[in-house]
């Protein structure tokens, strides 16, 4: 299937429920919760439902990796967003400014921007696009799951979310994140595809991103 494979490569390169299941016991200080789904559905909005407060957060690093390997890291702070690509040597940045929303990316060869809101948002949580693919997915020959456990004690809570998703003899896609207080805090994707592991790593830490907006005013504007 064409978009299941489309993300097996974006892996690489780097709640309506009807089959939902919970259940919560709280056990002296200690509270403690498990959700699970086998469609979908009930996989689609336990994702969304996991990830919800990191992806309205504003002030992240994000530093994702391909094996031991550095790919990019990333900086969001507020509405700005900057990425340096280990890999390439290029980096991006998406920011807006004077009521424009602006993509920009320099590299060794080539310094240019793009102006629109399309635009600005191939680089505005570029992390994000490579682990919320789960509806671009087709349903048919495809099974979901998905599990979350979690505890809280106090102020203080803790979770483990493991998506599986599978496409008969094509392969297999694993997500397993945790979170600290609901934000995600490591985020792993495990391709498997003819007997081999592919892996991607997300270690987020929060509070500490800062965003330096580049002078593009002798960049190259490009059209869409």
């Amino acid at each position: 299937m064409k978009n299941f494979k489309v993300f097996f490569a974006v892996l690489l390169a780097l709640t309506a429920i009807f089959s939902l299941c919970a259940c919560s016991i709280e056990l002296g200080g200690e509270e403690t919760w498990e959700y699970s789904a086998d469609d979908k559905e009930g996989t689609v909005q336990l994702f969304n439902n996991f990830f919800e407060k990191t992806f309205a957060n504003t002030n992240q690093v994000i530093t994702v990796k391909s094996g031991e390997n550095v790919i990019f890291v990333e900086n969001i702070d507020g509405t700005s967003d900057y990425a340096a690509y280990e890999t390439t040597g290029s980096k991006t940045y998406s920011f807006i400014k004077d009521g424009e929303y602006i993509y920009a990316m320099t590299s060794e060869d080539s310094n240019f921007y793009m102006v629109g809101e399309t635009n600005y948002g191939y680089g505005y949580f570029a992390y994000r696009r490579n682990i919320d693919v789960l509806k671009d997915i087709p349903e048919e020959g495809v099974t979901f799951a998905c599990e979350v456990k979690g505890s809280a004690e106090g102020e203080n809570s803790s979770a483990t979310m493991t998506v599986t998703v599978k496409n008969g003899d094509e392969g297999t896609i694993k997500i397993v994140a945790t979170s600290k207080n609901d934000l995600v805090d490591s985020i792993t994707t495990t391709r498997t595809e003819d007997g081999q592991d592919h892996v991607s790593t997300f270690s987020i830490v929060y509070g500490s991103a800062s965003v330096e907006i580049p002078d593009i005013s002798g960049w190259t504007k490009q059209d869409s």
